[in-house]
């Protein structure tokens, strides 16, 4: 029952609640302040931070942890406990800030037989999936992707066409909670296909951003795996913990009437 928090950084995390466990990532190369568990002890990929971005946190996840449910959160992204970003900034306006749900009402969502709960999904653009990716990012290592699936697993060609280029939203940033056999089956299906497109593309002339692309894949493909599988999903609200003050959740509530 741990929620990992992916960190490449010291952060304040005292007040996090019972059972987020704070995951340093790129453990190689960045300084452990407070003496976090690290992505590059065990089977791990932590060399590979620079690209895969928090996936070094989640292959350490598959590889080592022993948590009967487990998730994936960031130093500054959880999920709240609501289902609507109207709830959340209304309770922030009245309470000044907003809090990462519980574990416990996370684990009591899956003994309900919820089997994944992840992000409410986002507009990341304009346009299909694919056609945001192609203005963001470089298109052909997702055309790459796509063949590498095809080969791998062809019965979700259909899945990811339906999620890339039918569908304009997307549950981003990697994050969900769910059992860990659960987990298991994705990072092996998740990790195969992009190990494999690694083998395929060249990011040395990118830039530094362009470069975290195994990172964007995996936010996109955990919505084709979810496509497929049709497990029973509950969709929580995230939060940048940044940027969701009083002032913050005044404006965003504007915004959104």
């Amino acid at each position: 029952m741990t929620f990992y928090v992916i960190t490449h950084k010291h952060f304040e995390y005292k007040n996090l609640p019972i059972g987020y466990v704070p995951l340093l990532v790129g453990a190689n190369k960045n300084k452990n302040p407070d003496n976090f568990i690290t992505d590059n002890v065990g089977d791990n990929i932590s060399d590979k931070n620079f690209s895969f971005c928090e996936l070094t946190g989640l292959y350490w996840m598959w590889k080592n942890a022993k948590d009967e449910t487990i998730g994936l959160a960031h130093y500054r992204r959880y999920f709240s406990k609501y289902t609507t970003s109207k709830n959340l900034y209304l309770t922030t306006l009245m309470k000044g800030h907003a809090n990462p749900v519980s574990v416990e009402r996370l684990d009591k969502l899956l003994s309900n037989n919820v089997d994944w709960i992840v992000a409410t999904p986002q507009v990341g653009g304009e346009g299909s999936l694919w056609q945001q990716f192609n203005h963001f990012h470089h298109i052909k290592d997702l055309e790459i992707t796509r063949s590498t699936i095809e080969k791998l697993f062809p019965n979700y060609i259909a899945s990811f066409d339906k999620i890339m280029k039918h569908n304009s939203q997307a549950s981003f940033y990697n994050m969900f909670y769910t059992r860990k056999e659960e987990m298991d089956k994705y990072c092996e299906w998740l990790f195969k296909i992009l190990f494999m497109v690694e083998k395929q593309v060249d990011i040395s002339s990118y830039d530094q951003y362009q470069q975290r692309l195994f990172g964007f894949l995996g936010e996109r493909l955990l919505n084709v795996w979810l496509e497929h599988r049709q497990p029973k999903m509950k969709k929580l609200v995230e939060y940048n913990s940044d940027s969701m003050t009083r002032i913050d959740a005044a404006r965003l509530l504007k915004h959104s009437i």
